[in-house]
């Protein structure tokens, strides 16, 4: 700690001084021989003579150049930009969706995740820097001030939520200024607190599928609509229970209030993880038997659920708990999301009708010569639904005749044989298609 915190009172200095600073270090560690070696900076710190660490100078202003990667570390990039793929799949999944929508909807929720990541950087400036995972960031680390900081998170707050009213709707930016809202002024002054801003952070991530799903015409109160929130609230819950117990001493250092903090065992904790992660595994049958899927999904359920769950149980029922096990859980976490959403959007079956009609007259739109906004719209659906086409050629279950020439294994024709007599109405293929085709002509 003592190391970061020197550090980051050196990378405050102006050029000028931190070259000066370097040079009184390197006269404090020169030998009687006269070879000059820079000593270890938290040694140097404790060796005798002047300190310039006794009165922090004011933090820099990054140069023009340092700007754009300043503001994407105070945005927290990754973590927004996982934010905006799970908007992405609640979008595709509406009924109405076109380019501009979609375009709008991505920016102004990455802009108001980075708004929200910003702002909560700027009220634990002083927490950040007593943990050694947080304290390179940009504030606590003097490369900006925390009046430049909350000015950017200001501005992306407005342009966020602006961008969704213009671009998609009222509803759908209301949502992102409640994220905002939430976010800021309730999850981040509650983590020190109490031990459930686990859980109304989970709130605040559950809501970007949605804002995804209501920009492309969705309902708010819609199946789909609890489905993309409901998985993302369950999901939080493991992963970042998870991330908390592998830093749970960096937490406590700063005085946050964490669950696996009043949790010495692990015991609570591990049991929290095995339970949510039991809750994720029952929606895929949830989305199959609301009719938003068919019966594949819940099938390939089992395969990436299998493991979330194993590695839950074993490190609920693992006495130790070590760095290792809740790793391997949020590791498996991470791997999770794409999967759900990528099979969930493949097997997708419930469809607004007004979405049907554009897709069937999307060839004609296409053959027009004007093309407008509509014929744009249709276009484009029509290409999402030749996407999810191309992606279901490659399940067995959608194309049954295919079985003979592929020659599966045995548990692939088991899996493919529970498919076929759970799906209530499996597609027909080889000859029973044949039969049913002869059927009409003899008639």
């Amino acid at each position: 700690m003592r190391a970061c915190a020197s550090r980051a009172a050196l990378v405050r200095l102006r050029p000028a001084a931190r070259l000066s600073t370097l040079g009184k270090l390197r006269g404090l560690a020169a030998p009687a021989g006269g070879s000059v070696k820079l000593r270890n900076l938290s040694t140097a710190e404790a060796a005798p003579g002047p300190s310039t660490d006794a009165a922090p100078p004011a933090a820099a202003s990054p140069s023009l150049r340092e700007l754009p990667s300043v503001y994407l570390e105070l945005s927290k990039s990754r973590l927004s930009g996982l934010v905006v793929l799970t908007t992405g799949a609640g979008a595709v999944m509406g009924p109405h969706l076109d380019a501009p929508t979609l375009a709008a909807a991505l920016g102004g929720t990455f802009l108001c995740a980075a708004s929200a990541n910003s702002f909560n950087q700027v009220i634990e400036k002083e927490l950040d820097a007593q943990m050694n995972r947080t304290c390179r960031r940009p504030l606590p680390s003097g490369r900006i001030s925390r009046t430049h900081a909350a000015a950017w998170a200001s501005f992306a707050g407005v342009a966020g939520v602006g961008t969704l009213a213009a671009g998609t709707n009222l509803l759908t930016a209301g949502l992102g200024a409640s994220t905002l809202g939430l976010y800021t002024l309730v999850y981040t002054p509650m983590k020190q607190e109490h031990w459930l801003n686990t859980w109304v952070g989970a709130v605040v991530g559950a809501l970007p599928p949605v804002m995804g799903w209501t920009a492309a015409g969705g309902a708010l109160l819609a199946p789909e609509a609890a489905v993309l929130g409901g998985a993302l609230f369950i999901w939080q819950i493991p992963h970042f229970l998870a991330l908390a117990w592998m830093y749970r001493k960096d937490y406590a250092q700063a005085g946050y209030k964490m669950l696996p903090l009043g949790d010495p065992t692990g015991e609570r904790t591990a049991r929290a993880c095995l339970e949510y992660s039991v809750y994720l595994a029952a929606l895929p049958p949830a989305c199959w038997a609301l009719g938003l899927s068919s019966c594949m999904f819940p099938l390939e359920g089992l395969v990436f659920n299998a493991p979330m769950v194993f590695l839950a149980w074993r490190f609920a029922r693992t006495p130790e708990r070590g760095q290792a096990h809740a790793r391997r859980l949020f590791l498996a976490s991470l791997a999770y999301l794409p999967l759900f959403f990528g099979c969930l959007l493949l097997h997708q079956r419930r469809k607004a009708p007004a979405a049907a009609e554009e897709e069937a007259d999307a060839p004609l739109a296409l053959a027009t010569a004007d093309v407008g906004e509509e014929e744009i719209t249709a276009a484009y659906a029509a290409k999402q639904a030749e996407l999810k086409a191309r992606g279901r050629e490659y399940c067995v279950h959608e194309h049954p005749e295919l079985t003979s020439e592929l020659q599966p294994s045995a548990p692939l024709r088991v899996l493919m044989g529970v498919g076929l007599a759970l799906c209530p109405n499996p597609p027909l293929g080889g000859a029973d298609a044949a039969q049913q085709q002869q059927q009409p002509a003899q008639r």
